[in-house]
């Protein structure tokens, strides 16, 4: 970055680190007032209700709208967690987010040193991080001791990447964790680079892709999932779990582990993500706020190639009934 660029991240970071040192009922009524005019003006109101209507086809538009409203406070809520959570401490993330059952995720990190965790926008993803390191809830161990490393895309703008990143793996560090945020393009050879050293590599997986993509039907819908995650496991062998995060009571998080596969070496192309959509659309039935609605999820064309493999794995056309 440029001595500017430095600057304004600096500047940046000290106006939001010293918010973040308020109480945390205050960033809740910040988010009720937010909320209240993100409702009055009708923020991404299209989006939201296309999406939900599509996802939920026997859903009245009056539900939909009721799911709406408590959509946009769910939205605040986590924007200014995300925010508290950066001058919090541990054992006070450590209350908010919470594992109920650590067993499978203890017993498969005994036996892996490396395992691929797919996750989507629910909950609040950006606290995750409060249950890892050595000094993760409970203190108990087990797959808290692997070192965290979050998969993401590199912002254009240098000073919001640095930012994000900053903010980002800070919940894990002071939870002792050692890992880092790693460019897509540069796990696998992280990976390889020491076989031996633990680590917990983690996707973010129900982002609309632009390049390589599965094809798979998600929410009612045909849907471009991501590929890389897959790609990552099945060509090294590594497990691949699934990590669902629900929103059980305002400022209250579990998050549940499932597994996706433990052999993963060759699996055939598309199954693991496709068990990874379908366990996501189980969590978001179950809780339909609990889901980032405002993003243009299904933005991009099917591509001839994968009309035809929608076709065969489902039976029907994408976007015919």
């Amino acid at each position: 970055m440029t001595a500017i660029q430095k600057l304004l991240f600096w500047t940046l970071w000290g106006i939001t680190y010293a918010v973040s040192l308020l109480p945390r009922r205050v960033f809740y009524i910040f988010s009720d007032i937010c909320a209240f005019f993100l409702n009055l003006f009708g923020y991404r109101r299209s989006v939201i209700d296309i999406n939900m209507a599509r996802s939920f086809p026997n859903l009245k538009y009056a539900e939909i709208k009721k799911l709406r409203k408590e959509y946009y406070k769910y939205m605040m809520d986590i924007t200014f967690e995300s925010i508290w959570a950066i001058s919090a401490t541990q054992k006070e993330i450590s209350e908010v987010v919470y594992v109920p059952d650590r067993e499978m995720m203890d017993e498969l990190c005994s036996r892996y040193p490396k395992i691929v965790v797919m996750m989507g926008h629910m909950g609040n993803w950006e606290l995750f991080g409060g249950v890892n390191g050595p000094l993760g809830a409970e203190g108990t161990g087990g797959f808290a001791r692997h070192n965290i490393y979050m998969s993401y895309k590199r912002a254009r703008n240098k000073v919001f990447d640095a930012f994000f990143v900053k903010m980002r793996m800070l919940v894990s560090v002071k939870c002792g964790n050692k890992g880092g945020i790693l460019e897509s393009k540069h796990i696998l050879r992280h990976i390889l680079k020491d076989k031996g050293a633990t680590g917990l590599y983690y996707f973010i997986a129900d982002q609309s892709p632009k390049e390589e993509r599965i094809i798979a039907r998600f929410l009612n819908q045909p849907t471009q999932m991501l590929a890389g995650a897959e790609y990552l496991a099945s060509k090294l062998g590594i497990p691949m779990v699934y990590l669902g995060m629900d929103r059980v009571a305002r400022g209250k998080y579990e998050i549940n582990f499932k597994l996706i596969e433990e052999n993963t070496k060759g699996a055939p192309r598309g199954e693991l993500t496709r068990k990874f959509a379908c366990y996501l659309q189980e969590d978001i039935f179950a809780n339909k706020v609990n889901w980032l609605w405002s993003h243009k999820r299904w933005k991009r064309d099917f591509r001839p190639e994968e009309i035809e493999e929608y076709e065969k794995l489902y039976g029907v056309k994408p976007f015919e009934n």
